[in-house]
């Protein structure tokens, strides 16, 4: 009779719930086996917390779940809300989902320059930026061996997370994501989700090992699989939260945010930095429109052009917002709204059903997205000096605006699961790879040579 001793760690809580830091209790089993037939010894009665078998089994639940890393760059306020909206949903399904920032993980002082150099590259330089994004939208290509170095804390963290998929919103993401699966050695290989958080694709959103790139365009969607045969893409969206697709009706909405009930009010937002010239965008209307309107300023962290704003005379009814958490009711509150072609805003627009005049676009995605957007009758594109002639003939036109078909983010991680459980498949019964083959084919036939030596010289 054998012994062999196996140790299982099973959460111990105690009976008094004002100690809170739980303890572990360390049991050895002892499996004896008698005459080649193991048998088990059952322990029960361990768990004298009510509680704690329901905790034991939920956190083997989540175990065999996995875990979800969602990769972002936290460049402007729009990959937050989507990465915030996917946390929650993943999590009410009982899954551990984890938000890494790539800005985080930069060596040294360079996580505090990193986002105040974007924004002045855009503001300041734009035909920098432009010329960076045109010039890195190559589909298949790996991140450059003199900037890998700059993601080993990212690597690091994504093979300490050990997740069974990561889903990218950023095309940089979806680079780095790429880097360490084929540099890491993950206890099991994790689907990599490349999704897009505009209406333009960027060709660094799909490289090798992507599993599939979710796209919020119909018509992109269809447009790229063309061209790239061998990839997948699928219509997905971008996740916004439930309050913008809400129906209202405008004249309450109004009362309550204090606003004239029958007066013309337009948001103007730039973005949480407030990347637009508001100036003119109200010298416009004090020049080219008629009557008083209502001016919806969101300035965010441009307090330089909130003060500007304040200063300014004018016969409008201008009211400035650095930031406020009702944004989405003055929006669906308003006339008209004139902004920057952020992916996520426009998306938020699009569900809340709001004419939109396109102005300013950054320089790169939002320059892509105003081109893709122009095919909706409800977003026109104008300059800033302009906005006030193009807002009142949007209210002239009477624009009947039409019901877009939105895939929901439930319905988006659904597919993900899915592609995830294919991809596990493909993989269990997959045949070897050429190169494995290659590689068994040489040691055979090395080992067929010494064999040979072997018996020539005995």
């Amino acid at each position: 009779m054998q012994r062999k001793g196996k140790t299982l760690l099973i959460p111990f809580m105690p009976r008094r719930e004002n100690l809170k830091p739980p303890r572990t209790l360390i049991i050895h089993v002892l499996c004896m086996e008698s005459f080649g037939e193991p048998h088990t010894t059952l322990i029960t009665d361990l768990f004298l917390h009510p509680k704690a078998e329901e905790i034991f089994i939920e956190r083997q639940v989540r175990a065999l779940r996995g875990r979800v890393v969602l990769l972002t760059v936290s460049a402007g306020a729009g990959h937050d809300a989507v990465c915030g909206v996917l946390k929650e949903e993943w999590e009410s399904r009982g899954t551990e989902c984890q938000v890494i920032d790539l800005f985080t993980c930069l060596p040294g002082s360079l996580k505090r320059f990193a986002p105040d150099l974007y924004l002045k590259m855009v503001r300041f330089t734009p035909f920098m930026w432009r010329a960076i994004y045109r010039r890195t939208d190559s589909p298949y290509k790996t991140l450059s061996p003199l900037l890998a170095p700059l993601w080993n804390e990212a690597v690091r963290r994504l093979k300490k997370a050990a997740p069974s998929m990561i889903i990218a919103t950023h095309p940089l993401a979806t680079a780095v994501a790429d880097l360490s699966i084929r540099k890491c050695a993950f206890p099991e290989k994790p689907a990599l989700f490349s999704l897009v958080t505009d209406y333009s694709f960027h060709g660094m959103s799909l490289s090798r090992e992507v599993t599939a790139v979710f796209l919020p365009d119909l018509d992109e969607v269809l447009r790229q699989q063309q061209a790239f045969p061998f990839a997948r893409f699928v219509h997905g969206c971008i996740s916004i939260r439930s309050t913008w697709e809400a129906p209202v009706r405008r004249e309450e909405l109004r009362r309550r945010m204090s606003l004239p009930v029958h007066a013309k009010v337009a948001a103007v937002s730039g973005g949480k930095e407030g990347l637009i010239p508001y100036k003119e965008v109200v010298r416009s209307f004090e020049k080219d429109t008629s009557g008083t309107w209502t001016l919806l300023c969101f300035t965010g962290e441009n307090t330089r052009a909130a003060r500007q704003l304040e200063a300014l005379s004018t016969r409008h009814d201008v009211r400035v917002f650095p930031y406020t958490h009702t944004f989405a009711d003055f929006v669906k509150a308003a006339d008209v709204l004139i902004s920057k072609p952020g992916g996520v805003t426009m998306t938020e627009a699009l569900a809340a059903r709001i004419p939109v005049i396109i102005t300013s676009p950054l320089p790169g995605q939002e320059e892509e997205n105003a081109k893709r957007l122009k095919k909706h009758a409800f977003i026109r594109e104008s300059p800033a000096g302009e906005t006030g002639r193009t807002a009142e003939q949007v209210l002239k036109d009477g624009i009947v605006l039409e019901d877009q078909v939105f895939i929901s983010t439930k319905e988006m991680i659904d597919d993900m699961i899915r592609l995830k459980d294919e991809m596990q498949e493909k993989t269990r019964y997959a045949a070897p790879e050429k190169g494995r083959i290659l590689r068994m084919n040489h040691i055979l036939a090395m080992r067929a040579k010494k064999e040979e030596e072997k018996q020539f010289r005995s």
